[in-house]
């Protein structure tokens, strides 16, 4: 895709903070043209399951506005971007199998597929998922609800967003360590919020039981409203989990890799790369070993066992019940 020919679409700042995976489209130069026959390209994609919701169409948006200011400021770097850019979760999968990606953007339900074709020395993560991140589950201060068997037939609301890929994952593990239903058995309804308040102050109000959420932005919350900090109280905390990341192809062009990289940990140095950064609540980006997943896929993999046990085919690779 010839970005610089591409119209420009204007991004309000409503229309940058719905987009919650932006940062990894984002965080790609501009590339050889498509066809080039350069073996240093390393062809890129994002799955669309990492949107957590946002709008596909602004997330394109967003990204050609980046672009075009990265295009004033850059030269030619060897890697090419899909040109939609977001791709279907079975598609982008099979062609990260075939070969024909080999840097791509996932959540760690799919990374689970792809672990075995997975370069385990280079993951980019945003700079607070570097260590993992943990979701809690909050009630009401005034409740007596004290731990998650009490939680029975209660009305529950998880934060829909990417970050919270896992949450299902979570919870179903939670209840079966507790010898529990499954959630959709055990609770008595659960919805999703769009966002933090729409999540938190439920509770707060009582209108429902109990809330899942990324504990920073349940720390976020609380510092812009003490008093839900004085009135909800965490219940109980996930392992650290990393939901999202960016990953590289075994045997991928090494130049191209560390061309790539490059671009993604210096995405501040123009502009538009450090109002993205900021919307998305990071302020850099980090180079880790596929290490930081072993809680991950161990969570997951008791997920998957779980699901065996209950006679669940599913292809369970998005997030929701």
């Amino acid at each position: 895709m010839d970005c610089e020919h591409e119209p420009v679409v204007p991004v309000t700042r409503r229309r940058a903070l719905s987009l919650m995976t932006g940062w990894m489209a984002a965080s790609l130069l501009p590339g050889a043209a498509r066809g080039d026959a350069d073996p240093g390209v390393v062809v890129v994609a994002i799955s669309s399951d990492t949107l957590g919701g946002a709008n596909v169409n602004d997330a394109r948006a967003a990204y050609s506005v980046w672009i075009q200011e990265v295009t004033r400021h850059s030269g030619r770097i060897r890697a090419e971007v899909l040109p939609q850019i977001f791709v279907p979760s079975d598609e982008l999968l099979r062609e990260v199998r075939s070969g024909a990606v080999q840097c791509y953007g996932i959540t760690a339900l799919e990374y689970m597929k792809i672990e075995d074709i997975t370069d385990p020395e280079y993951l980019l993560l945003q700079d607070y998922l570097a260590d993992g991140m943990e979701y809690v589950m909050i009630v009401n201060s005034q409740s007596t609800y004290r731990s998650v068997s009490d939680l029975r037939g209660a009305q529950i609301i998880v934060h829909h967003h990417r970050d919270l890929v896992l949450a299902p994952a979570w919870i179903e593990t939670t209840l079966a360590a507790h010898s529990l239903p499954p959630a959709q058995h055990f609770f008595g309804n659960i919805s999703m919020g769009d966002n933090v308040n729409k999540v938190a102050l439920p509770v707060f109000f009582r209108h429902v039981d109990a809330a899942c959420l990324a504990r920073h932005s349940w720390e976020t919350a609380i510092e812009l409203n003490p008093q839900l900090g004085r009135s909800l109280r965490v219940l109980t905390v996930s392992p650290r989990v990393v939901p999202i990341v960016l990953a590289f192809r075994r045997h991928c062009s090494q130049l191209g890799r560390q061309a790539l990289i490059d671009a993604v940990m210096n995405i501040t140095s123009v502009t538009a790369g450090q109002q993205i950064v900021a919307l998305y609540q990071a302020h850099s980006f980090i180079l880790r070993t596929t290490a930081v997943m072993r809680t991950t896929v161990d969570l997951l993999m008791n997920y998957q066992h779980l699901l065996a046990e209950r006679g669940d085919r599913r292809e369970d690779s998005r997030p929701g019940w």
